[in-house]
């Protein structure tokens, strides 16, 4: 019987000719060899287990947020992330797309865990440390974890040698040092040794963040953070400020190139049994099901327009309501397959600036001038292509406002303002002069908009909702006005304030907070756009852009006929 060392050195023509038996065997030692090498070198053949857990790997931003539910694989991609980095070894899986500048091993590596007792021991070791192997899967079965750092890295072998209880490090035979911490320790224990990398599993307070951050500046060091938000609407608001860093780094126009954000899904999760995802958020209230499978912040709950979202989400017709789909063909409530996808935050694109544009305004005293761009297009659908604020003067805002429309080449045909501020007495400039009449003063010439929001919020919650012909709202934000779609995610009513007293039909007061782009929406709702009304009034309108081209040329026909 030859072994797996002497059939490396035979040629093909020698292996075809050995026997059926002795072949049978040697493929049985090979597979055996195969199952050891896998055991004892578990981050070689490391998978995500999330597809879009490749965001983790591939990035090299300074601060890396992992937002996702319960058992979306957030914590295991970023241990996994942390053990290539400080043993140097790449998963064959990532071998074309991992970024080389990352591997500078040896490295000093920080985990921060909620609890060392109940997360520390029973997670976040057990998924690094090696555990002895008998030839057997009594550790764990076929789809156990035998530990992402090799036994080879330990010191002598041995996970005791390498660890040191006392002060709760693991160092490597490369020198690569792993330190193990707890929120729950005082903010100056952060302080101390610069960090490579620092893993902050389930976030952590500002402060304590802000502490670690420091011990990244030296080293170019980075921050994971993956996390799912908390469950109770009474804590929500401890990780706002990670929500905050958390839409820094979404895709799109604004973000901050230190920051990549990743999300993940419960359902995306390979390993996770679609029927038992679904029975475990059966009961669950709509907000605990966004919590537990897609991580949403409850402090966005209470929202004034809960349909709008910035992210793609499944709408189902049957329940008329966003619904989580397991099986990616039926909706988890009813089974129904009347499903879509729809998100109200769309890429700009250039036919949109064709149409018809309303222009809302919402001035203040103590606050920017707000100035939207709402286009309406021939389906009397509409798409905000602009957003503006002007910490200024009427007369400077008007300057602005020639050069966004210039700029965008946008056709506006009719100017509303705020009418409560709109016929307030103006303080600043000149006392007696109402701002709608300051505002004409600069050229700004307005009309008083509607201001009945009961209505303007029905009509807006109805534009939200997907179309049942075209399968989409008819209500859309272009990715340029990060300010607007914020404002529309997070305007919220204020759970706190008072009724009217002796209202007989009492009624919740919305928050000013997050308020300003949201009623200016309202306002083009009252007034109710009309496309072949509008784009009969721009045949007659002439933009500051349009004037511009038509200046140049008039000039140039001047000079080529003088």
């Amino acid at each position: 019987m030859h072994t797996i060392a002497e059939i490396d050195k035979l040629s093909q023509e020698e292996v075809d000719k050995l026997p059926k038996e002795e072949l049978i065997a040697l493929a049985r030692q090979i597979e055996v060899h195969r199952i050891v090498a896998r055991k004892e070198n578990a981050i070689l053949y490391y998978q995500t287990m999330n597809p879009d857990a490749l965001g983790v790997h591939t990035s090299i931003a300074k601060i890396v947020p992992i937002i996702g539910g319960n058992r979306s694989s957030k914590t295991e991609s970023a241990l996994a992330e942390a053990v290539i980095q400080a043993t140097g070894i790449v998963p064959m899986s990532l071998k074309n797309v991992y970024p080389k500048v990352k591997l500078r091993a040896p490295i000093r590596v920080r985990i921060i865990c909620k609890s060392l007792t109940n997360t520390w021991e029973p997670v976040i070791k057990r998924k690094l440390q090696w555990w002895e192997w008998s030839g057997d899967d009594e550790q764990g079965g076929p789809n156990g974890h035998w530990g992402w750092i090799p036994k080879h890295m330990l010191i002598k072998g041995q996970w005791d040698e390498s660890w040191s209880e006392k002060y709760r490090t693991l160092t490597l035979i490369n020198g690569s040092v792993w330190q193990v911490m707890s929120v729950e320790q005082d903010v100056g224990d952060f302080a101390g040794a610069s960090c490579h990398l620092i893993v902050i599993d389930e976030g952590i307070d500002q402060t304590r963040f802000r502490e670690n951050l420091k011990r990244t500046i030296d080293c170019r060091g980075r921050i994971i953070i993956p996390m799912t938000p908390p469950d109770d609407q009474s804590k929500s608001w401890d990780a706002a400020w990670i929500y905050e860093l958390y839409q820094q780094g979404l895709p799109g126009p604004g973000k901050d190139p230190d920051i990549d954000s990743v999300t993940l899904f419960m359902e995306k999760n390979r390993v996770l049994p679609k029927d038992e995802i679904e029975r475990t958020v059966r009961d669950m209230s709509d907000d605990q099901r966004e919590v537990a499978m897609h991580g949403k912040f409850l402090h966005l709950s209470g929202r004034i327009y809960p349909t709008y979202t910035d992210m793609q989400r499944y709408w189902c017709f049957s329940c008329n309501k966003s619904v989580m789909v397991l099986d990616g063909k039926q909706c988890s409530t009813c089974k129904s397959e009347n499903i879509v996808l729809y998100c109200h935050l769309i890429e700009p694109f250039a036919e949109a600036y064709t149409w018809p544009c309303i222009m809302a305004i919402d001035p203040h005293p103590r606050k920017p001038i707000c100035f939207g761009w709402y286009a309406i297009s021939p389906s009397d659908d509409l798409v905000q292509v602009a957003e503006l604020e002007i910490d200024d003067t009427p007369v400077e805002a008007k300057k602005a406002i020639d050069d966004m429309e210039s700029r965008l080449h946008l056709r506006t045909y009719r100017k509303i303002m705020d009418p409560n501020m709109g016929n307030t007495a103006m303080t600043v400039s000149e006392r007696g002069l109402l701002v709608r009449q300051e505002f004409d003063r600069a050229g700004i010439h307005c009309a008083m908009a509607e201001d009945n929001r009961f209505t303007a919020r029905t009509r807006i919650r109805e534009y939200l909702k997907p179309d049942r012909r075209t399968h989409q709202p008819r209500l859309h934000i272009f990715k340029t006005c990060k300010k607007s779609s914020y404002q529309m995610m997070h305007w919220s009513w204020d759970e706190n304030a008072s009724y009217a007293s002796g209202s007989r039909d009492p009624k919740p007061i919305p928050q000013q907070k997050n308020s300003d782009f949201p009623t200016l929406w309202g306002y083009v709702m009252n007034d109710n756009p009309n496309f072949r009304s509008a784009h009969g009034s721009t045949m007659t309108v002439t933009s500051p852009g349009e004037k511009a081209r038509r200046e140049a040329a008039h000039r140039s026909q001047v000079h080529a006929n003088p």
